[in-house]
């Protein structure tokens, strides 16, 4: 596991306005959408810091309708479809695909959504039964949101990004941010989020920005976590400079993370948080069959990066306080937390802790 900070010289940007994020729930909830249920995950204290001083909180938003806080942004971009009487078009992993077919569903809008063939079965399967048009393509994320930016173009319709649209983002983590800060009565000190395209973390980011006392206001608190076989915003953070194709070179157990990133949302992420974690893919899947077994919880690959940092302890800078954890999703495939085994030292600590579950 290896940190990557921002660099110092990077400024802050303001946010922009994030009106829409609240009464998020208010809103959306005859259909189906949750606020996000916050637990403190005592049990997870001990491997965060060992001295104690840091209190572990867990965002369980992988209980959000459609299996995933995507849902969040889907709604919003794809009511401003729908008030501007235009279809929409996505590309997607499967958990965006998702929640802009659940949208569109409920708010009576025609959805095209694009994936990858390698996507989960069980996230293709939620696509189709929401009725949106699933469209498969050969290759990876990239291909297919090169080939729905095209049908986009064709049939007039509106292409939505699943991160570069700063709607989706202040759905996904704005909204999720203004959740936590009820649910804890404050801004937690550290956060640790799934990053792919940013849009959940740099959302987080801003919702805390706003909400933090003023002193504390440019603190930066959100960190970032990537699987190493596709750290494209660690990547791009080293070389000043957003790598926007990206394809890599084996498959992922967090395949909702893969692919480049666009230079706006790299830009807009670099000028929000304060570091991306880059982990391994057998501590991502030690941290899957963590969570089936302690926590009892089914994640899939992409949430369980977030939960890496805290079983394989904090870096001393980020110890001491609350450090929360956003679980994202749980659309997993059911055979894919169980391929491998975690490591002896996490398979040590769960039986000791095994009578110490969370409140």
């Amino acid at each position: 596991m290896r940190l990557v900070p921002v660099p110092p010289d990077v400024p802050r940007r303001p946010p922009p306005p994030l009106d829409e994020a609240r009464g998020f729930h208010e809103r959306f909830c005859s259909m189906g959408v949750r606020r996000c249920a916050v637990f403190r995950g005592e049990s997870l204290d001990a491997f965060a810091d060992a001295s104690g001083a840091t209190r572990v909180w867990l965002g369980y938003e992988h209980l959000q309708a459609t299996g995933s806080f995507k849902v969040r942004g889907a709604l919003l971009a794809t009511a401003a479809a729908k008030a501007d009487g235009v279809a929409v078009v996505t590309a997607s992993a499967g958990n965006h695909g998702a929640g802009i077919a659940f949208a569109a569903d409920h708010l009576g809008v025609d959805a095209t959504v694009v994936v990858p063939i390698t996507a989960p079965g069980k996230k293709k399967d939620r696509i189709a039964r929401y009725g949106a048009t699933l469209v498969e393509v050969n290759g990876s994320y990239d291909d297919a949101e090169a080939h729905a930016k095209k049908l986009a173009r064709v049939h007039h319709a509106r292409f939505v990004s699943a991160y570069d649209d700063e709607r989706v983002v202040i759905g996904n983590g704005v909204s999720l941010g203004f959740e936590i800060v009820d649910a804890l009565d404050g801004v937690p000190d550290v956060v640790l989020a799934p990053f792919g395209g940013g849009g959940l973390a740099t959302g987080l980011a801003w919702a805390f920005v706003h909400e933090a006392e003023e002193s504390l206001g440019d603190v930066r608190r959100v960190y970032g976590v990537q699987s190493e076989v596709s750290p494209v915003m660690a990547k791009s953070l080293v070389d000043g400079r957003a790598i926007e194709r990206f394809v890599p070179r084996t498959r992922t157990v967090a395949e909702g993370l893969e692919g480049g990133i666009a230079q706006g949302a790299f830009e807009r992420a670099r000028a929000a948080l304060a570091g991306i974690f880059v982990v391994t893919e057998d501590a991502i899947a030690a941290a899957m069959k963590f969570a089936k077994a302690e926590l009892r919880q089914t994640i899939e690959g992409s949430a369980a990066t977030a939960l890496v940092p805290i079983l394989r302890g904090l870096p001393a800078g980020l110890r001491g306080g609350d450090v929360l954890c956003v679980l994202t999703g749980r659309n997993v495939d059911g055979e894919a937390w169980t391929s491998v085994a975690p490591p002896p030292a996490i398979d040590a600590l769960a039986a000791a802790l095994s009578s110490s579950r969370l409140r």
